[in-house]
């Protein structure tokens, strides 16, 4: 095999760490799968050429044209994908690390391997560890794509990173100076057992790492799940309220209506008509809980706020026609009409102008597809970076925005936040696979 050849095909590791890349996040992509796959995939072909011939022509090192690589390659694929940075920071620098052990495996070969075939085997060995890798992911793609999409811890994201790279850092002290000492003693068996005891470790991290943000997401789901049936529980207590009230109404009815005709016909008008605004106001007092649209958990959540709205003399008008059965979990629609409503009235609150008004739209079609729009007043201050609310509750907006952008993007849906000098908008689609 001639030597150009060999760093070509070597270098074509590129494109298995490139999917390793891309699988965690593909549904964040900015550009469509079927665009971005081939457009990948032909860049990584003439990266592994180009790479091949520097290497070839100027006899470097194996790690410096790749480095060079790498930074490119990193800019792309933080412009590529729509998730937090310290996120995409963390796979990348984990397959970098993933594929140390290929890279590393080749230092070992040329230890043992006879010269003549020593380049095939180099090849086969690197391709076959990173191919492992590679399966090993795609069988547990759904764990790592939860733990992308759900933990939104920043302080773990911004530190998590340092475990691929201390990986990294290791593999690259453990390349040999000279490769007869492999061959020297139990060096060849020390080196297999700390490349497991890399593995094993950085496995432990991920495996802690998950079951860290389930139990924080599952704690949340609970207690969101506690908070909803507490609503449900209040408006079914409205309604029994309102039950017994009316059915003591309807026995008071005949009492009442003989009570009056003894007034009418005594001619007694004065107690007549204070008989009648009594018994009308104890009507007035006695109003059925508002029924918004058929899903429980919406009813209950609109009806808080609604009433939290009033409270504060704002107007939140609903225009709702949600199923029973939708798309999403309780739990997921409750958290983003909670988050969206909550920003709403908060902003709502501080605006100078009389009579503010929210205005809530849902609607299920046809075809399953789920559609909320919240339109609410707001002071004029609004902190956007890149397309990100960072403002504060005081400021109006941006507290739980995120977390919406999350469980939508999950369900791979759509949301867009929007303003112009006196609104703010929020908009989400979310639709059927």
């Amino acid at each position: 095999m001639s030597k150009l050849l060999f760093y070509i095909l070597d270098y074509a590791a590129i494109l298995p760490a490139a999917v390793m890349c891309m699988l965690p996040v593909l549904k964040s992509g900015r550009l469509r799968t079927r665009v971005l796959l081939p457009l990948v995939t032909a860049a990584a072909a003439v990266s592994s050429v180009i790479l091949g011939l520097i290497r070839d022509g100027l006899d470097l090192d194996a790690d410096i044209p790749l480095l060079i690589f790498l930074i490119p390659a990193a800019v792309f694929y933080f412009l590529a994908f729509d998730i937090k940075k310290n996120k995409l920071w963390f796979i990348f620098i984990s397959t970098i690390a993933i594929f140390s052990f290929g890279g590393l495996s080749t230092h070992f070969v040329e230890a043992f391997v006879d010269p003549q075939i020593e380049m095939l085997v180099e090849l086969a060995a690197k391709w076959g560890i990173s191919l492992l890798f590679l399966t090993a992911e795609m069988i547990f793609i759904w764990r790592l794509r939860w733990l992308i999409e759900n933990d939104n811890i920043n302080a773990v994201w911004r530190f998590i990173w340092a475990v691929p790279a201390i990986v990294t850092a290791a593999n690259y002290y453990m390349i040999p100076q000279d490769t007869a000492n492999v061959r020297v003693g139990r060096v060849f068996q020390m080196y297999i057992m700390v490349e497991l005891l890399l593995v094993v470790f950085y496995v432990i991290v991920l495996m802690m790492l998950y079951r860290i943000a389930k139990a924080i997401t599952d704690k949340a789901e609970s207690e969101q799940n506690a908070q909803l049936l507490g609503l449900q529980v209040a408006q079914y207590e409205n309604l029994k309220k309102y039950l017994d009230s009316s059915a003591r109404l309807r026995h008071d009815f005949v009492y009442m209506a003989k009570t009056a005709q003894a007034l009418a016909d005594n001619g007694e008008t004065e107690k007549l008509k204070q008989l009648l605004d009594e018994y009308g106001e104890r009507i007035d007092a006695n109003s059925a809980p508002v029924y918004y649209c058929e899903n429980t958990a919406l009813n209950a959540i609109t009806a808080y706020y609604v009433s939290d709205a009033q409270s504060k003399g704002i107007t939140l008008t609903t225009k709702l026609n949600v199923a029973k059965s939708i798309i999403i979990s309780d739990y997921e629609l409750c958290s983003i009409v909670g988050n969206i409503l909550d920003n709403a009235v908060a902003a709502a609150e501080r605006v100078d102008r009389p009579g503010s008004e929210i205005l809530f739209v849902a609607d299920t079609k046809l075809n399953g597809d789920l559609y909320i729009a919240v339109s609410n007043p707001y002071n004029g201050v609004v902190r956007e970076k890149n397309g990100k609310f960072s403002s504060t509750k005081a400021d109006g907006h941006g507290i739980g925005l995120e977390s919406v952008r999350a469980i939508v993007r999950k369900n791979n849906g759509y949301c867009n936040f929007r303003y112009d000098a006196k609104t703010f908008y929020s908009e989400i689609m979310l639709r059927q696979v």
